[in-house]
């Protein structure tokens, strides 16, 4: 394929962003649109693991305060995760087989584990969850620095999982602040990423890739 097709079947108004980064050289855009691919592959691990960790962490955390796997049944969360909850409950509903309190942890969205830790709007979720059982999570985190900074991560996740651009962010920071993260909730998950992540690895990559020096990874 040349150049024009792949421009094609990618989308011109999709491939446009990367094409003005690259001062119109379609190439050298096209290289950058794979490369693009690449980070968002290698950051979607430690993103993974700090999804993952942070809703068990706080699942935990709120189901020894509360006393029963359900918490949210006790301490009722806002319309907007009470929202997230009934359609979890749906979801395995169709399923057709018995599910528990922890088949709903497992369906509910990234975004909801992080707004829990903001002010939940009419939800006050500071009197409702952070200083009776989340605080303590976090020792020496405030929660207003907390919750800004994994809504960043959650913004980032939410771009990878829908194809969208990444390559114009600071992903070395985004990454530093992943494993930072982590490191609150689960430090040995935290530690495994500092030691084998391929994320440092790929963005090292990125003006080699550009340049030509170094072959594109799909």
């Amino acid at each position: 394929m040349d150049d024009a097709q792949l421009v094609e079947a990618i989308s011109p108004e999709r491939f446009q962003p990367f094409l003005a980064a690259c001062d119109g050289n379609a190439a050298r855009a096209l290289r950058l649109y794979a490369w693009d691919a690449e980070a968002a592959r290698a950051l979607h691990s430690p993103l993974r693991d700090l999804e993952v960790s942070l809703r068990n962490r706080l699942h935990r955390q709120l189901v020894g305060k509360f006393g029963q796997a359900d918490w949210w049944h006790i301490r009722q969360p806002n319309s907007y995760a009470l929202a997230d909850i009934r359609s979890a409950e749906e979801q395995l509903k169709e399923r057709g087989r018995p599910y528990g309190a922890s088949d709903i942890v497992a369906k509910l969205p990234f975004g909801f584990w992080v707004a829990l830790l903001s002010r939940g709007g009419r939800g006050n979720y500071e009197m409702r969850y952070w200083n009776p059982a989340l605080r303590h999570c976090f020792q020496g985190h405030g929660r207003e620095a907390l919750h800004q900074r994994l809504d960043r991560m959650r913004t980032l996740r939410n771009r990878i999982a829908h194809h969208e651009r990444i390559e114009h962010r600071h992903l070395d920071q985004d990454f530093r602040t992943a494993i930072d993260l982590m490191r609150l909730v689960a430090p040995e998950l935290a530690a495994r990423h500092d030691k084998y992540s391929q994320v440092p690895a790929v963005l090292a990559r990125k003006a080699r890739v550009l340049s030509g020096q170094e072959e594109i990874v799909l």
